[in-house]
């Protein structure tokens, strides 16, 4: 009589909980499927005014804060009255004459606008290349608050010749709400578990509800994580940007229109060829003066060796011919004397 009991209470048990879980998704799927049915567009229930506004910086991911702006007619803005949540990205190349002030500018621009630099990487001048002075780069990965995003971009162009300028979004409105349902779902389990847990006697249903109470626990840290991730995304745009120093803009010419012109052109693109070549060869001549003395000098000294050489040979040569000249008179004497 125990045992069916126990087992009418676990069958109730379960039929509630599967009950509660229906109850729970269905109302977050007609405000999904029908949002123009409400007066105001949904806000997550776990999540408070100030927090989905970005008053709260525990919202995101504990980086940077959302300050207060009057822009009411942005785009953030309308995207959050609407409900949906909208994540920006953009990338910019932007060539300037004035490096350093060009990347100074950047860093206070990003602070006047309430946002942040997550990572840069400034390529400058070594001491050994210092006087060539090689063109620098700069790569930034900049957080701004959305609702500030394309004004950002705008004073960036402000600062030199923009190359590349791109944007882009995802919208995870539905992943949002589908996984904020989820969360809402699994949170009353954990409640019921916890009333189970609560009034359980025996050691093997003790542990089996811890199990599943573990579980559940699990995913609900995931999803909350998932949550705080989405917010901080969409309360914060994402700005990839290259800085490259030129020496100067240059302006295109203008093509010639007729013959003579080109005429023109062509032969003015002569002489700059001619003067440009010139150039070049006094600049070599300049350069190996140095490397044609040094040259000079060695083929000088290798010169006088090869002549002293040649003189001290001649002079051994004549050595041994006076030598084999005397020795020849000798004999003729030696055989005249004994005829």
């Amino acid at each position: 009589m125990k045992k069916r009991f126990l087992l009418a209470m676990a069958s109730i048990i379960i039929i509630a909980l599967l009950f509660s879980a229906c109850a729970g998704l269905v109302p977050s799927e007609e405000q999904t499927a029908h949002p123009e049915e409400g007066a105001a567009a949904p806000v997550p229930a776990e999540v408070s005014q100030d927090e989905h506004f970005g008053g709260d910086p525990e919202a995101g991911s504990g980086e940077g804060f959302m300050p207060d702006t009057e822009d009411s007619a942005s785009t953030a803005e309308i995207a959050e009255q609407m409900g949906s949540k909208l994540i920006k990205s953009g990338y910019m190349s932007v060539e300037t004459v004035d490096f350093v002030e060009t990347t100074s500018a950047i860093t206070r621009r990003v602070q006047q606008a309430g946002g942040f630099i997550a990572s840069s990487n400034v390529e400058g001048w070594s001491r050994e290349d210092a006087r060539y002075k090689p063109l620098r780069r700069a790569s930034y990965k900049i957080r701004i608050p959305s609702e500030k995003f394309e004004q950002f971009m705008t004073d960036i162009g402000d600062m030199g010749n923009v190359t590349i300028s791109e944007t882009w979004g995802e919208d995870v409105t539905e992943k949002y709400f589908d996984t904020e349902a989820r969360l809402k779902s699994l949170t009353m389990q954990e409640e019921r578990l916890l009333t189970l847990l609560s009034k359980a006697e025996k050691l093997a249903d003790i542990i089996e509800i811890e199990r599943e109470l573990s579980s559940v626990r699990y995913q609900i840290e995931n999803l909350t994580g998932t949550l705080r991730k989405y917010d901080n995304l969409v309360a914060y745009s994402t700005l990839e940007l290259d800085v490259v120093e030129v020496e100067e803009i240059t302006e295109l010419e203008e093509k010639p229109a007729d013959l003579w012109q080109k005429i023109a052109q062509s032969f003015r693109n002569s002489i700059k060829s001619v003067m440009k070549m010139a150039e070049s060869l006094l600049l070599f001549l300049v350069a190996a003066v140095p490397y044609l003395l040094l040259f000079g000098i060695i083929f000088i000294i290798i010169l006088g060796i090869y002549k002293f050489t040649k003189l001290k040979i001649k002079k051994y040569q004549k050595g041994v011919a006076a030598g084999k000249k005397s020795q020849v008179r000798q004999e003729e004497k030696t055989e005249d004397k004994d005829s």
